[in-house]
């Protein structure tokens, strides 16, 4: 079998890995535009019975991400002053680029060809030299536009603003948000550790608060400095970092699109990972999304005696999953975009 995987993140990589386990035979190549050592996020978070999957799938590739991990129990809530703690969730955090290279790592070793620094032409051009064509483009998918007409995309793009950030600052005993309310109106951060000198923080707002602030007229540094100054008292003297360095100004700032496709194959080309479907960063599911689509679809592929059977199958069967994890991520992300109802509450309410 011979499959090219237009994508080199966590989706690509790991289905590569996920199918040579199954087909050693498999020629399996990964092309990706982007350095092997580039990445534009900070830390991945994955939850425990996420890591039990990985580690049935390919202990190798598990033991490396796990030995790397920052583990914690707790969430915190701060707000007006006061810290909310709830224990017992489970999660695990790493960094992108760290879990990136260990995937690709592991890839080579099994003897998936990675293609870095290759834009990846039309998936209709690979069609017919390769068995599949696996779609793991990411958000912004073309290989999901090329198809529009077959996938049928359900894009929603969300209303609060985003930007991902960085930090040196710990943030190392508990998944924290923190909610500030400002002369603008109430701004919040999603904050992790992902290694001992480095949390990732998300800074949230709505669309209204955004624009009486007037990021979009800011550039990247003004934006940053704004962050820093309304979240002073919770940064310790340390500063927020971006690694967007290909972005400028307002750019660096994203509305959440909610991603789902009616169809996720379409002839030989199938889609995967973000490409297929989004769930919100606040459950922080998006690469457990990812990697047990990735198991599900190569050992399909394995099993099936059709490739139409085993694609039938992959969308039957992880649709459902997919579609419980939305559920649950839409929830929290409408919570988040109704933040200002709730936020004169008591603290525990």
């Amino acid at each position: 079998m011979k499959v090219a995987c237009l994508g080199g993140g966590p989706a690509g990589l790991y289905f590569a890995i996920s199918l040579k386990l199954r087909q050693p035979d498999a020629e399996v190549t990964v092309f990706e535009q982007n350095k092997a050592d580039d990445t534009f996020g900070w830390g991945v978070v994955l939850s425990d019975d996420a890591l039990e999957n990985l580690s049935k799938n390919d202990p190798v590739s598990a033991q490396a991400i796990k030995e790397s991990f920052a583990y914690w129990d707790d969430i915190a809530v701060v707000q007006h002053g006061v810290r909310t703690v709830s224990q017992g969730h489970g999660f695990a955090g790493i960094g992108r680029k760290k879990m990136l290279l260990m995937l690709q790592e592991r890839a080579r070793e099994l003897g998936v060809d990675l293609q870095f620094e290759t834009r990846a032409k039309p998936a209709a051009a690979y069609q017919k030299d390769y068995d599949v064509v696996v779609g793991c483009d990411g958000l912004n998918s073309s290989v999901r536009s090329e198809f529009a007409e077959h996938f049928k995309p359900n894009i929603d793009v969300r209303p609060c603003k985003f930007i991902w950030l960085g930090t040196h600052q710990k943030f190392d005993d508990a998944f924290t948000f923190v909610f500030e309310k400002t002369k603008h109106g109430w701004v919040w951060i999603h904050a992790y550790q992902f290694d001992d000198d480095t949390a990732t923080v998300i800074v949230e707002c709505s669309g209204e608060t955004w624009d009486r602030w007037g990021f979009e007229d800011m550039s990247k540094e003004e934006i940053i400095r704004t962050c820093e100054e309304i979240f002073a008292d919770h940064l310790g003297g340390h500063s927020l970092i971006s690694n967007a360095d290909h972005l400028r100004g307002s750019a660096v700032w994203i509305n959440f699109p909610r991603v789902l496709c009616d169809k996720w194959h379409h002839e030989n080309v199938v889609l995967l990972g973000d490409a297929s479907a989004t769930a919100h960063f606040s459950i922080g599911s998006g690469s457990r999304l990812a990697f047990d689509s990735a198991i599900a679809l190569a050992e399909l592929i394995s099993s099936e005696d059709s490739l139409e059977r085993a694609f039938e199958r992959y969308q039957e069967e992880r649709r459902l999953d997919v579609l419980r994890l939305q559920s649950a991520a839409r929830n929290s992300l409408e919570w988040f975009e109704d933040v200002e109802r709730y936020l004169g509450m008591d603290p525990v309410q």
